[in-house]
């Protein structure tokens, strides 16, 4: 399957490099988590001390929150691990990444929590 990526800037000078579109080729059973696990291995995140970025589906809703201070990405309670929602009409599957800085990834997956109504 392809998959389209998007990100944030990180920086003034990253903004240059708008807007961060990364393509790759990626077998479809990998799921939600592996292509996350995929991108990461790829270093399309840039590494800025201890970022945190929350990944988005084509819709908006948040799916997973990836951290460097985690091992792996966490997905979030409600999100679907397969790709059939980031699917477009010509089968690409998209994906955006919002840049939340340093924050506390920790902090950031419970408030998504809570905004989805989650315990």
């Amino acid at each position: 399957m392809k998959v389209v990526a998007t990100r944030e800037s990180v920086a003034m000078g990253d903004d240059v490099l708008a807007p961060h579109e990364g393509t790759w080729e990626l077998p479809e059973q990998l799921g939600i988590p592996g292509v996350l696990a995929a991108l990461e291995l790829d270093r399309y995140l840039p590494v800025v001390g201890l970022s945190t970025w929350v990944a988005r589906g084509p819709d908006g809703a948040a799916l997973a929150v990836v951290a460097r201070r985690w091992r792996k990405p966490r997905m979030l309670p409600g999100a679907r691990d397969d790709v059939a929602g980031l699917m477009d009409a010509d089968g690409v599957a998209r994906l955006y990444f919002e840049y939340r800085a340093q924050a506390d990834p920790d902090v950031i997956y419970d408030d998504l929590c809570e905004a989805q109504g989650q315990p």
